[in-house]
């Protein structure tokens, strides 16, 4: 193992090279996050499966990181690390917010909401412009990012002529303003909206995941607001860049776009793929080891040292995949990964997402079978973040 200190860029711009070489540092590497904090890193996908079963790993910030008093003021992950979400729970409180929110993911309510967005994409669609025409449009704001949108108003039960506003409260949550005072308005303003629907289903209940919060007892009023944004905050932008990233992939490999048009491949191996090559979620943080752990080979994650999951990479280990595990190929049989994460924090949203990356590619690519990228995929700036996976703008010409 080695005891250099990489540095994941907070801008992203982290490249595969780098995690080659924090895979072959050993289990876990060390790694310098924003603000100056070191943290474990864990690439490799046998380490990420059995640390992700490990209950020697905490979510749970203020019970298990004593490093969290040591954060310098306004470091920007402390907010989404130290809220009471499902996220940053531990063991039985994980349970019992786990299980509320579970309840809102049946397979008969998955199935309405399928449906649902399969009624509606031939309107998205045809918003986008008429097949043929030229036309250059960004697929990651008017399509990937308006289905990911609408389905998550569909699943808290947002009133149809109100999802201009939900839409309008999700990005200003997930992307606020550098203005400070109108940074603080967005939240508010969102924050608002998501109380007032916890409210309204409190009076009115409906079969929907805002209705099933609202009257659960096991949770408090402010769990319940926080289980509507922390969904936001990971399903919104994680169903945007999958859908986006593998529509990027498809159109740079046009043969297997091919092969998924003719049926050759489905589209759940296309988008189990897409998972595993271009996942939306590159790294997790964080955890923290409630004792000291021994992964061998020389290294030993101690008590209270935090830890950032590489979830995205571990479907890219040549351990797992060999020699072509950085190549993208619908035709592969084996398409292991941990795209979306693994054990007791696996996302509650995964079969979901699946669900609407594959009728949204199919109906896509159907609809504009001469689709083609605007501008060279390798030219396309990544998104700013360490955390997610994925490009500022899919430009296509129609």
């Amino acid at each position: 193992m080695t005891t250099e200190v990489l540095s994941l860029d907070p801008a992203g711009r982290f490249p595969l090279a780098d995690v080659a070489g924090l895979r072959s540092s050993g289990p876990a590497a060390r790694v310098e996050l924003p603000g100056g904090v070191i943290a474990w890193s864990v690439t490799r996908y046998d380490v990420l499966r059995r640390l992700a079963e490990d209950d020697r790993l905490s979510r749970d910030a203020r019970q298990h990181w004593p490093g969290l008093a040591t954060v310098p003021e306004g470091w920007p992950l402390a907010p989404f690390l130290i809220s009471p979400t499902v996220l940053n729970a531990y063991g039985a409180d994980h349970r019992r917010l786990r299980d509320v929110m579970e309840a809102a993911f049946v397979p008969e309510r998955l199935d309405e909401i399928s449906a649902g967005l399969g009624k509606r994409l031939p309107e998205i669609l045809a918003g986008l412009g008429e097949a043929g025409s030229g036309e250059v449009v960004d697929l990651r704001a008017d399509f990937a990012q308006v289905i990911a949108g609408e389905t998550l108003c569909d699943l808290f039960g947002v009133p149809q002529e109100r999802w201009a506003d939900a839409r309008k409260a999700m990005l200003g949550l997930l992307s606020p303003s550098e203005e400070a005072e109108v940074a603080a308005a967005q939240l508010d303003s969102a924050m608002g909206f998501l109380a007032g629907l916890l409210e309204s289903k409190g009076n009115a209940p409906a079969a929907d995941m805002a209705s099933t919060l609202a009257h659960d007892p096991r949770m408090t009023d402010e769990e319940r607001l926080l289980a509507l944004a922390v969904t936001i905050a990971g399903g919104l932008p994680a169903t945007t860049d999958l859908i986006a990233n593998a529509i990027v992939d498809l159109l740079g490999h046009p043969d297997q776009l091919a092969a998924a048009l003719d049926g050759e491949v489905s589209w759940t191996e296309v988008v189990e793929e897409a998972l595993r090559f271009d996942a939306p979620v590159r790294h997790m943080p964080l955890r923290y080891a409630v004792e000291d752990i021994d992964l061998g080979e020389g290294v030993v994650i101690r008590a209270g040292d935090p830890v950032i999951m590489g979830f995205g990479t571990g479907g890219r280990d040549p351990e797992l995949h060999g020699d072509t595990a950085l190549v993208f190929d619908v035709h592969r049989l084996d398409k292991a990964h941990v795209a979306l994460g693994h054990g007791v924090h696996h996302c509650i949203g995964a079969a979901l997402g699946r669900v609407e990356a594959s009728l949204a590619l199919e109906a896509l690519f159907a609809h504009f079978p001469e689709l083609e990228l605007a501008e060279d995929a390798g030219a396309l700036e990544p998104l700013p973040t360490f955390i997610f996976n994925g490009r500022t703008r899919v430009p296509v010409r129609l």
